[in-house]
């Protein structure tokens, strides 16, 4: 399903070149909810956009379902993320002038589904997340919890092969925070998604299937 092979990953700061990621190697062959922990600055960021094809990597390949995604052409990698690729983020990123059903609808509609197909299945996932009296709010009438069970539905509506979570409760109290990942978790395993969740949350991690520790660079199982 995923593979990572001595992928390296470095930044310029001047004339300083910042090494994040070094020979990083991982192996993922089934669908499996991932836990990534590591202080900040220690590159879980970095690797989950490397995984989403949102950046390049210095040096190494990414593999995707068999496919090379390092050798992908700029616009492919727009396809193919598109189309398997899910992001949930600890700011939602929701769209403001839209209201809840149409957040969670857009993917399906930007995928060329049918317009009532997608408003259709948009409902039947947030009432899988208790937000089916939310439909017609906008964003900002949600209390945060709210937000991030939307941007759930929002990134695992397309079905997609691999699911990237950068935070998702990190701005979220102790139960909400525990709510919005059993969420994440209940979803993934019913669509058959790889779910990848980079978290400083230690408290929920132990609900996940395998976690690794970003260390020195490269990924280590955390025991």
């Amino acid at each position: 399903m995923l593979s990572l092979q001595d992928v390296h990953k470095n930044y310029l700061q001047g004339n300083l070149e910042i090494n994040v990621l070094s020979k990083l190697n991982l192996q993922v062959d089934k669908n499996k909810n991932i836990g990534i922990i590591g202080p900040s600055g220690s590159g879980k960021t970095t690797l989950l956009n490397l995984i989403g094809l949102l950046e390049e990597p210095s040096a190494g390949e990414i593999f995707i379902d068999g496919q090379n995604c390092t050798a992908m052409k700029s616009e492919d990698k727009t396809s193919f993320r598109k189309k398997n690729i899910g992001f949930i983020f600890q700011n939602n990123q929701l769209l403001e002038d839209f209201n809840v059903l149409e957040n969670v609808a857009l993917p399906l509609i930007l995928n060329g589904e049918n317009f009532k197909y997608s408003m259709k299945k948009a409902k039947n996932y947030l009432n899988i997340l208790g937000l089916v009296d939310r439909i017609n709010f906008k964003p900002a009438l949600l209390s945060g919890g709210e937000q991030q069970r939307v941007a759930i539905a929002r990134a695992l509506i397309k079905k997609p092969l691999i699911l990237l979570a950068d935070e998702p409760t990190g701005s979220l109290d102790d139960q909400t925070s525990v709510d919005v990942f059993n969420f994440i978790i209940k979803l993934s395993k019913q669509n058959n998604t790889l779910t990848i969740i980079a978290t400083h949350n230690l408290k929920l991690i132990n609900n996940l299937d395998i976690c690794y520790k970003i260390n020195k660079g490269d990924v280590i199982e955390n025991k």
